[in-house]
């Protein structure tokens, strides 16, 4: 039985994303739903998304774009690392710019992810939470690859036109729409005794 997160006046919440634009195509419902209590960090510059430009054209792309959903979203913060796109793996060093304590809620990239930055953001990312002694409740957010057991969901149902929106921010990543909204629709066919949910995020707890 999946638990549904919901944000509180007390909570704080930090959203880890690999890439400029996993932080709405994993958490939206955090960018949308509480956005005046949520710190975006960004460890790469995503200048590896495109064979169509140079890595040098693609990361001033994407982080341009990136700056204009955050116009719109207007989080507490973001903050751009800006680590070369697929050598995450070079960087365990990248989670230690990240003072985890504050935070009640901290949504990460799945270590079973496909792409190699995610998984190890996420790798990263809880060892520091570990030794920085942070007692936040920790989520896995899914990109393409699903999880096997989801343990907690938002309900964007009412969002969802918005979270659309933002992933259209991103307008070079165009396969990203489809494939991360189908997700949503099919996690929230998952839960036919809610016929009212449409779309849904789905999340698995994560024990730091």
């Amino acid at each position: 039985m999946r638990q549904q997160i919901e944000f509180t006046k007390n909570d704080s919440i930090a959203v880890i994303a690999p890439h400029p634009d996993d932080e709405c195509l994993g958490a939206s419902g955090a960018l949308l739903l509480a956005p005046s209590k949520t710190d975006i960090f960004v460890l790469t510059d995503g200048s590896h998304g495109s064979e169509e430009r140079s890595f040098e054209e693609e990361a001033a792309l994407r982080r341009s774009q990136f700056e204009a959903e955050m116009e719109y979203v207007k989080p507490r913060s973001y903050t751009w690392l800006g680590y070369e796109d697929t050598k995450l793996s070079c960087h365990p060093e990248c989670a230690d710019k990240i003072d985890f304590r504050p935070y009640t809620i901290i949504f990460l990239p799945w270590t079973k992810s496909f792409h190699p930055d995610h998984r190890h953001a996420a790798s990263f990312c809880i060892d520091a939470i570990r030794r920085q002694g942070a007692k936040s409740s920790c989520y896995f957010y899914e990109i393409n690859a699903p999880f096997y057991r989801p343990t907690h969901y938002i309900d964007i149902t009412g969002i969802v036109e918005e979270k659309r929106r933002l992933i259209g921010f991103h307008g070079d990543q165009k396969k990203q729409e489809a494939i991360t909204l189908s997700l949503n629709a099919y996690r929230a066919a998952q839960m036919p005794n809610q016929p009212e949910t449409k779309f849904a995020e789905t999340f698995e707890k994560v024990e730091v």
